[in-house]
């Protein structure tokens, strides 16, 4: 079993992210995308997210920064990014879940 990274985040820096997104989705706070670019934008659509879409966030947060480059060293070619307040999830296969990013959440 892999190490998790760990990262120290505040409730009102949680709260930032829950605020980043574009479409609220009932199964997750917070969905993100990135690529091997490093662009970052919020969950739009349950598809591929059209160009036009994409509201990039990269530089307004630096936690999602720190979560999305810490995802491009899991999976160089990007792809969804999922967060709740246990930390970072992304997808291997449908249905599962995968941790690369345990917050640890202070006042």
């Amino acid at each position: 079993m892999p190490i998790l990274k760990k990262l120290a985040i505040t409730h009102k820096e949680f709260e930032v992210l829950k605020n980043l997104q574009v479409r609220r989705r009932w199964d997750w706070p917070t969905v993100f995308s990135t690529n091997c670019r490093g662009e970052i934008w919020g969950f739009a659509t349950y598809s591929w997210t059209k160009l036009e879409e994409r509201e990039y966030i990269h530089g307004v947060s630096s936690i999602i920064d720190r979560v999305a480059e810490e995802y491009l060293n899991v999976r160089a070619d990007g792809g969804r990014f999922f967060i709740d307040d246990e930390g970072a999830f992304h997808k291997a296969e449908p249905g599962s879940k995968v941790q690369f990013i345990c917050f640890e959440i202070s006042n």
